[in-house]
C-alpha cells in the first residue's frame, strides 16, 4: 500500500512540475520592445492614424504617404500608395524603398524590396535594425501600388539619440523619387545633464575639501603663533624653554613670525639688562652701607679698646708699685 502511495505522489509531482515551470516562464517580465505588425498588414489599420504627405505636383508621380514615429518603442512605420507613370507595365524590376538614418554617432543606409534588405553599403545596418515589410500590393504591372515598412532600432546608443530618417523610392535603375527628408525619431536622453551634475557635485566637494584644508592649516598656524606668544612672553620668563628651542620655533615660522620673535627676545634682553642694573645698584648700595656701618663700629671698638688698654696699663703700674712697697716693708 505504501509503495502505491509513493508511486502516486511521484506521478502527481511529475505532472505538476512542468505546469509550474511553464507558469514561472510566462510570469517573468519581458523587456523587449514591441512592433505593431498590424501596420504592415493592411491599409485598414492606418485609418485616422499617422502624418500624411501628398504627391500631386508631378505628372509622372502621384499619391500619398503616411508615417508614424513611436519614440517609446523606437519604431518607425511607413505606408505609401502611389502611381509612377514612368514604369513600363512589362518591366520586371522590383519596386524598392531606400532609407538613410542618421544620428550624432552613426549613419545607416539600406534598401528594402519584396525580397528583404538589399544594397546595404553600411556593414552594421543589418545589426542595427529589425525591418518588417510588405510589398504584396505593389508591382510594375500596376505602375505602383501600396507598400508597408516598419523599422525598429536595436542599437542602445541609437535609442538615446535623435534619429533623422530620409526615404527615396526606386524602380530599377531608371526611376526614382525622393519621398521625404529629415523625419525625426527623437529618442534623445540628456545624459550630459547627469554628467554635468556629477561634475558640479564633484567640484563642490573639492571646494569644500579645499576650504576645510585651508581652515585646518589656518587653525594650526594660529595655534602655533598662540603657543609661541605664550612661551616667549614679554615678562622675560620662558618656563621650560631653552635657547635652542627658541631658535627652532623661530626657524619654523615665516619671516613675519621671525621678526616678532626677535622683537620679543630684544624686549626680554632689555628687561634683563634693567634687572641686572638694578641688582648692581642694590649691591653697591649694600656694600657702601656695610662699609659705613663697619667704620662706625671700628671707631667705637678702638675707643673702648684704648680706654681698656689705658686702664690696664694703670692697673699694672699700680700693682707693680704696691708690690715693691710691700717688699720693702718686709725687708
Amino acid at each position: 500500500m505504501k509503495s502505491k502511495m509513493e508511486r502516486f505522489r511521484a506521478g502527481l509531482f511529475g505532472k505538476i512540475t512542468p505546469f509550474i515551470i511553464f507558469l514561472l516562464i510566462i510570469s517573468v517580465p519581458v523587456s523587449a520592445f514591441a512592433v505593431n505588425t498590424d501596420l504592415v498588414e493592411d491599409e485598414l489599420y492606418w485609418i485616422n492614424k499617422g502624418n500624411i504627405i501628398q504627391y500631386n505636383k508631378d505628372d509622372y508621380f502621384e499619391g500619398f504617404l503616411k508615417y508614424i514615429t513611436d519614440e517609446d518603442e523606437g519604431c518607425f512605420y511607413l505606408f505609401i500608395r502611389f502611381t509612377d507613370h514612368r514604369i513600363d507595365v512589362d518591366c520586371k524590376e522590383n519596386i524598392a524603398l531606400g532609407f538613410t538614418v542618421k544620428n550624432e554617432e552613426n549613419t545607416y543606409s539600406f534598401q528594402v524590396d519584396k525580397d528583404g534588405v538589399i544594397n546595404s553599403p553600411s556593414k552594421n545596418s543589418l545589426d542595427a535594425f529589425d525591418v518588417y515589410y510588405n510589398f504584396n500590393e505593389a508591382s510594375c504591372k500596376k505602375q505602383g501600388g501600396g507598400v508597408y515598412v516598419a523599422l525598429k532600432l536595436k542599437n542602445a546608443d541609437d535609442r538615446r539619440l535623435n534619429n533623422s530618417i530620409s526615404c527615396e523610392y526606386y524602380c530599377g535603375l531608371s526611376w526614382n523619387y525622393n519621398l521625404f527628408d529629415g523625419i525625426n525619431l527623437d529618442m534623445y536622453v540628456p545624459v550630459t545633464a547627469k554628467a554635468s551634475t556629477q561634475k558640479t557635485e564633484k567640484k563642490t566637494t573639492t571646494e569644500k575639501e579645499t576650504t576645510k584644508k585651508k581652515t585646518t592649516v589656518k587653525s594650526k598656524t594660529e595655534k602655533a603663533v598662540k603657543e609661541s606668544s605664550t612661551k616667549f612672553s614679554g615678562t622675560g620668563k620662558s618656563y621650560g624653554t631653552s635657547r635652542n628651542e627658541t631658535t627652532k620655533y623661530s626657524g619654523s615660522q615665516d619671516y613675519t613670525k621671525e621678526k616678532e620673535f626677535e622683537s620679543v627676545n630684544a624686549e626680554d634682553a632689555a628687561e634683563s639688562n634693567i634687572i641686572n642694573e638694578s641688582h648692581e645698584e642694590y649691591k653697591a648700595e649694600s656694600t657702601a652701607a656695610v662699609k659705613q656701618g663697619m667704620s662706625q663700629q671700628s671707631k667705637l671698638l678702638l675707643i673702648i679698646f684704648g680706654v681698656l688698654f689705658t686702664v690696664g696699663v694703670i692697673c699694672v703700674i699700680i700693682g707693680s708699685a704696691n708690690g715693691n712697697k710691700k717688699k720693702k716693708e718686709n725687708e
